[in-house]
């Protein structure tokens, strides 16, 4: 436990460090936190494991390193440009920043170390969210250079740590299941740019296909994300008793039985808590169930709308959960996020197996294979379109939030 709570001390400390420097001094800031770091932690080495076995721990050290990001200079090659040499030049001054940011996501555990009471909006965590973010699209690009250099493999595998990365902050509430969300996105985006650039081979196609179902699987559900919302709103209104007792006032006003209202007003803070725990609990349950069931997409699109719209329908009510639901996430579009990526991930996947026919034969299949993971938006098989280029998988069916049909370009390398 004493262990524990230096780790957070000086995480805290840490975390301080890299909000108040600038870009041009951290790397000596980097190497008097190494000094710290060290000294601090050496009296308890006979308890502590060797290496960090919290992936936080070495983040907050690549952040340390992380050089200003330079978007014009490397937004070309995220949209599929060649590295030039200064491109090149700039992942070069990164290679320290990404050999540590390696090494955090092949470690299983990440505790960040974030005060949760803080609350939805916390400072502390939009700048880690924004800070790994840029770590990922180092490793992006590096994966990129590493593709036009010719080392699939180690392309691949970089991509691969952009999602171990992403996993890492699924579990900080909403905000955090987001971006994780989005950097699943990058990944599988960097993903399509290696395949389109090596020409198919069997042994890498399979390699990749194990790690992507094998090992990674898909992106993660949304249910716990809004399960340790819920968590983290509680703790954030019981630092801020002012918020439910403003609340209070306007619903017991608006409620048009007297006797209602007065009971909303006689509930202590904990009381009030507990109420509407219990009410967003089943709210949560609800949802889960429609998310997990095997419905079509658009008719889950619905339940979750229905079960939105009794959810503002108690908070007029003036049941103790309209305070949880202002704080809540939009449970509809989360979901259409959520299936978005699973589109991606899935068309991924269907494409590697459409490769590995390319493998075989030297020819692109004229229609797909069978089995092949469908698209989520119809429960159905992709729609499949040979081009001159490659090939295309497109949903069949829109994402209704976006409106927009989604459908996933891959190249065919036919020159090595």
């Amino acid at each position: 436990m004493h262990t524990t709570m230096t780790q957070n001390m000086w995480l805290s400390i840490l975390f301080q460090i890299i909000r108040n420097i600038n870009y041009s001094s951290k790397k000596t800031i980097s190497c008097i936190f190494a000094v710290i770091f060290f000294c601090a932690f050496g009296a308890h080495a006979a308890v502590l494991s060797p290496e960090p076995d919290n992936a936080a721990l070495l983040y907050y050290q690549a952040f340390l390193l992380l050089p200003e990001l330079d978007s014009e200079l490397i937004n070309p090659v995220l949209r599929g440009a060649d590295p030039n040499e200064k491109v090149r030049e700039y992942l070069e001054d990164s290679r320290e920043t990404i050999r540590i940011a390696e090494a955090a996501t092949e470690i299983l555990d990440c505790s960040w170390g974030i005060m949760r009471s803080q609350g939805v909006y916390n400072l502390t965590l939009k700048t880690v969210l924004g800070q790994l973010r840029q770590l990922a699209f180092l490793l992006e690009v590096d994966a990129r250079i590493l593709a036009a250099d010719g080392d699939y493999r180690a392309a691949l595998d970089r991509c691969l740590s952009i999602r171990r990365l992403a996993q890492h902050i699924a579990d900080e509430a909403v905000l955090g299941y987001l971006v994780s969300l989005s950097l699943h996105g990058r990944a599988f985006l960097c993903i399509q740019h290696v395949l389109g650039s090596m020409s198919p081979d069997t042994d890498r196609l399979t390699w990749l296909q194990g790690q992507l179902r094998g090992v990674q699987g898909a992106p993660p559900l949304p249910g716990r994300a809004m399960e340790i919302a819920l968590d983290d709103t509680l703790k954030f209104l019981r630092m801020h008793p002012e918020l439910l007792a403003t609340w209070r006032e306007n619903v017991s006003g608006l409620i048009e039985d007297d006797s209602a209202g007065q009971e909303i007003l006689n509930l202590t803070d904990e009381e009030l808590l507990a109420q509407a725990r219990e009410s967003y609990n089943s709210f949560l349950a609800s949802v889960n169930r429609v998310i997990a069931s095997d419905i079509l997409y658009q008719q889950k699109y619905a339940e979750l709308q229905e079960l939105t719209a009794k959810l503002a329908d108690q908070n007029a009510d003036g049941d103790p959960v309209g305070i949880l639901s202002i704080f809540g996430p939009d449970v509809v579009e989360m979901h259409d996020i959520y299936v978005r990526q699973m589109a991606h991930f899935n068309a991924v996947s269907a494409a590697i197996e459409i490769y590995l026919v390319k493998a075989e034969t030297s020819q692109l299949p004229e229609t797909l294979p069978s089995c092949l993971p469908n698209d989520p938006f119809s429960s159905d098989a992709f729609e499949y379109e040979i081009t001159n280029e490659g090939f295309v998988l497109r949903s069949r069916h829109e994402e209704i939030c976006a409106n927009k049909l989604w459908e996933f370009e891959f190249k065919v390398n036919e020159s090595n």
